[in-house]
């Protein structure tokens, strides 16, 4: 029985304060700024005997399966691959995969299933390769819909058939049984435990249906649930819904109105504040009482935007403190669907699709040290920190392994206590540790190492080795992993030639075996020297080096057909495949004199008639192109074939206005008519106008601008009045060009927090006015207590300059966005754009800097509420130096005083007074007043007085006195006076 196993939290209301914890993980050695500063100490505080949670399922993953279908494989990807993917599956062994699944995979016509279609066959693989890593799997039974059966499975009337919720609920009821009852009793999947349905049906981007859309999920969920019942299969999974995000009023509707059908509730979050995690939880709590509830999607895009305010450690922390049943990070690797087409590279995965590359992202060390090694089954245990700058959680697993995860916030370096209270505990702890700057990706893939051990003395150990990074560090009773590094671990080789392979072993010792994946792919020896099979058309050939327990390392040889009398010579191209940031241009030729070559870029295998080679190929942004290329030659047979891929992404490297045309020394820069032309690179060009082409060389442009430099020429067919002071990529915020939003964080001239962006006059926040230059702008946003930034290190010349820009607030939606400008952290403005949404011109007040680098900001200061501004078209212009203020004239007047009339200030007695008040004037301001060497201090005004004066007031006396007054540039007035 898998169904129901029971409430997922003993006692949600005991979880302790302080106890959660954060992630990111520091060094083996402390590395501070100042390795003399004292650790600062910390205690967390592990309770044996105390639960906050039972069955903690453990950290997982969502996969979309499309490595093996066609989307992918017609751009390179192959079983070489598959191999390398499997190998980290294994690395990870996540403990619950939700794999999606889309129906036209097993039924083109309505009832009529097939499960030996080639997606299906593909979508085993996947299944047997988390078998093998031990993963549970949550089946995600309906997410796009493919156009082969957009003609029966549709609801009426959506506009968006690819996203369409089924029109015939129970078809789908019976479709759902019928997979489950193929995959679990006709093929054996054990680990098929959890069934969920499409994604995050509130936002209709997954699930387009009626008007009412909540009763339908739940009705939908309703007729799977009941037909399961029926066909004798409802005790085999258990379900999950709704998958909402942000809308914790689904899965309330679902608690009240389909609680008997869903047995595990589910929802998504991204890059929220850790405070806000544990509101979210709160909200959905109130509402699904003791229910699991899982958080079966969080991510956050990479690099650098786990942190201690928000990211993969402190999730884990709450959530398992908090009663989360289960955490599954999105995603595991890119895709490039077909039916739909999609492309999932560029962020938030653990890896991109390995045809553009075999480094994964830095997520896969952070989020994947964490899902190797929390357990799964496992019972949450309570926690308690000393301090507010650590958070922690500790779990005991099934065999009474103990894990605890401790995170430390930046600063300082620690020394963390972990101590134990209502047991014993003797057994020694690995500890593994992951900071943002171990997090070097690098093409093996290896989780983070094993950095000592630490054993319990006293019920407790103290790790000494937390620099002052943001870090998380995992202390387990339970062994590190053993990982195989291989070396190279890609090559490239002709057939029949060689390629010497080395591996080494992590955490373990043993003997390797090499061996080589697949048939007919050349041959290993013991030692593991390579030699490649002789092959027409290149192939990607896998070779293992496995340890005696299975774990394995993979090294991938590139194998290129070998020159052949009589062939012609394979093309060879002069760019590496993979991801550019930037337009790039790529070369082929071939070893044989003469002969043509003819390529394809759609996949397609290239003949003879295939479109013909003339010269550098320009790789447009925004674009995956495949070039596949032969050669051929008279009375020669055509070469093989040979192929690269390329993904160019739309990063700006050249100043606004201008586009790529050739590398420095490669050739001409070509264009019709007069244009100009920018030489140069990082910043620093020289410019041009010319006609009908230039040589891009230094020459053509009297200089180097930055030698050394990766210099290009850019050209702009529209010859400017004048070219900048300074040169800032992406001025006007053009780059990506969405015709939504770009969200950071991300690199694209200026660097991009999380929370700033790209926008465009059409975006989400429906800006009220459009840019003011070009289509799009920047956006500072700012929610959850976390505000966003923009900056840009340029290259000045010396000398005074200012920032102008045109700014504008949103309406409609939020408060009021406030952000100051600086430069080199100076602040040079603060600045607060009308509410109207109408963009305003600005200028900072004016800097002078030193010739060279220096950095441009703009900072989000508006951190309450939910705020946006928009910023457009930043420039820097030449200004005037702040001039000194003018030294004052000294003043060398004397105050004024004289005797104030009236009865009641003043009463004369001859030559002398019984009363007498004096008013006192210096423009320059009245100090002070002496009255017969009895002094007072008057308010340093223009204007004062010195009232009521008589024998025994403010020391005078009957008879001669002397009044001395002063201002405050020390000029002094004295009067002589008689009292009587």
């Amino acid at each position: 029985m898998k169904r129901r196993i029971g409430a997922a939290v003993a006692a949600a209301a005991t979880v302790i304060a302080g106890s959660v914890a954060a992630g990111a993980l520091g060094p083996v050695s402390p590395a501070t700024a100042d390795d003399t500063a004292p650790a600062e100490q910390r205690t967390v505080t592990v309770a044996l005997d105390e639960t906050v949670q039972e069955d903690y399922l453990g950290i997982g993953v969502n996969v979309i399966p499309w490595s093996l279908l066609e989307g992918t494989t017609r751009l390179g990807y192959d079983d070489a691959d598959w191999e390398v993917d499997v190998e980290r599956i294994l690395t990870l062994q996540p403990k619950v995969a939700r794999v999606w699944f889309q129906i036209d995979w097993m039924e083109l016509e309505k009832g009529q299933y097939d499960f030996d279609s080639p997606e299906m066959r593909a979508f085993y693989r996947y299944l047997d390769a988390f078998e093998q890593a031990g993963t549970e799997v949550l089946l995600n039974f309906g997410w796009k819909v493919g156009e082969r059966v957009h003609d029966w499975f549709l609801y009426p009337g959506v506009t968006k058939p690819y996203e369409s919720a089924p029109g015939d609920l129970d078809a789908y009821g019976r479709s759902a049984s019928a997979l489950l009852d193929e995959l679990i009793n006709a093929r054996g999947y054990d680990n098929i435990d959890f069934l969920t349905f499409y994604n995050e049906p509130n936002g209709s981007w997954d699930f387009e249906g009626p008007a009412d859309q909540k009763a339908y999920y739940a009705e939908m969920a309703r007729k799977v649930h009941d037909q399961l019942i029926a066909d004798g299969l409802r005790d085999e999974v258990q379900i999950w819904g709704p998958e909402e995000v942000n809308a914790p009023d689904w899965t309330q509707y679902m608690a009240e109105n389909a609680g008997d059908v869903f047995d595990q509730y589910s929802f998504h979050l991204y890059g929220e504040s850790y405070e806000f995690l544990g509101d979210a939880i709160d909200q959905r709590r109130s509402t699904i009482g003791d229910a699991p509830l899982n958080l079966s999607e969080m991510g956050w895009t990479n690099p650098g935007t786990s942190v201690w305010e928000t990211g993969y450690a402190n999730y884990i922390i709450g959530s398992a403190n908090n009663g989360i049943h289960s955490n599954l990070v999105w995603q595991l690797n890119g895709v490039m669907t077909h039916d739909p087409a999609g492309d999932t590279n560029g962020s938030y995965n653990l890896w991109d699709s390995l045809v553009l590359g075999l480094e994964p992202t830095a997520a896969f060390y952070e989020a994947g040290l964490l899902m190797r090694y929390i357990p799964e089954h496992s019972t949450v245990l309570g926690t308690e920190t000393s301090h507010d700058d650590v958070r922690a959680t500790a779990f005991r697993d099934r065999d009474g392994e103990l894990t605890v995860l401790v995170e430390t916030q930046s600063g300082s370096p620690k020394d963390v206590r972990v101590e134990f209270t209502g047991g014993d505990v003797t057994e020694s702890f690995t500890r593994l540790a992951y900071s943002d700057s171990i997090a070097e990706p690098e093409k093996n893939a290896l989780l983070p190492a094993s950095s000592g051990t630490l054993t319990p003395a006293g019920n407790a150990f103290t790790d000494d080795a937390i620099g002052d990074e943001n870090t998380f560090a995992i202390y387990t009773t339970s062994p590190a992993a053993t990982q195989v590094a291989v070396d190279p671990v890609e090559s490239t080789v002709a057939g029949g030639e060689q390629v010497d392979l080395d591996a080494r072993v992590i955490d373990g010792s043993d003997d390797l075996t090499w061996s080589v994946v697949g048939d007919d792919n050349g041959a290993v020896d013991a030692d593991g020297l390579f030699t490649a099979p002789d092959v027409a058309t290149e192939r990607t050939v896998a070779i293992r080096a496995t340890l005696d327990d299975g774990v394995y390392g993979v090294a991938q040889v590139l194998v290129t057909p070998a020159s052949k009398a009589g062939v012609a010579d394979a093309p060879v191209f002069s760019l590496e495949p993979g991801l550019y940031e930037s337009v790039e241009a790529v070369s082929i030729t071939t070893g044989t004199p003469g002969a043509e070559i003819r390529y394809t870029t759609d996949g397609s295998v290239p003949t003879a008639e295939s479109t013909l080679y003339t010269g550098q190929i320009v790789l447009a942004p925004l674009k995956t192109t495949y070039l596949r290329a032969i050669a051929v030659g008279d009375d020669l047979e055509d070469s093989g074939v040979t192929s690269r891929l390329y993904k160019v992404l739309d990063v700006q490297n050249a100043p606004d206005g201008y586009v790529f045309c050739q590398y420095q020394d490669s050739g001409a820069c070509t264009f019709d008519g007069e244009a100009s032309v920018a030489f140069g690179s990082d910043g620093l060009f020289r410019y041009g106008t010319f006609t009908d082409g230039v040589d891009c060389t230094a020459a053509s442009f009297g200089g180097d601008p930055n030698p050394g430099g990766d210099n290009r020429c850019f050209v702009n067919p529209d010859v400017p009045d004048e070219q900048p002071i300074v040169t800032i990529y992406n001025a006007g915020f053009e780059r990506p060009a969405t015709g939504g939003t770009s969200n950071g964080p991300m690199v694209n001239g200026w660097t991009f927090s999380a929370r700033a962006g790209i926008q465009h006059n059409n975006s989400v926040f429906q800006p009220a006015f459009p840019a003011p230059q070009g289509e799009r702008t920047a956006y500072l946003k700012s929610d959850s207590g976390l505000a966003s930034r923009i900056d840009q290190t340029v290259r000045f010349p010396a000398g005074t300059f200012a920032i102008t820009f045109a700014a504008a607030n949103r309406v409609g939606f939020g408060g009021q966005q406030e952000f100051d400008v600086l430069v080199d952290d100076q602040k040079l403005g603060h600045f607060v754009p009308t509410r109207d949404g109408k963009y305003t011109a600005f200028e900072s007040e004016p800097f002078t800097v030193e010739e060279g680098e220096h950095t441009i900001s703009f900072v989000a200061t508006t951190t309450d509420g939910d705020n946006t501004g928009f910023v457009d078209d930043v420039q820097v212009v030449a200004a005037e130096a702040p001039q000194p203020e003018p030294e004052p004239e000294p003043d060398t007047v004397k105050p004024t005083v004289t005797v104030k009339d009236g009865a009641s200030f003043t009463t004369r007695d001859g030559d002398g007074y019984t009363l007498v008040s004096f008013k006192l004037f210096d423009a320059g301001k009245i100090d002070k007043v002496v009255l017969n060497g009895v002094t007072k201090d008057l308010t340093d005004n223009s204007w004062s007085d010195v009232n009521f004066v008589k024998p025994g007031v403010f020391g005078a006396v009957s008879g001669a006195n002397t009044l001395v007054v002063h201002d405050v540039a020390g000029n002094t007035t004295t009067v002589e006076f008689t009292l009587r």
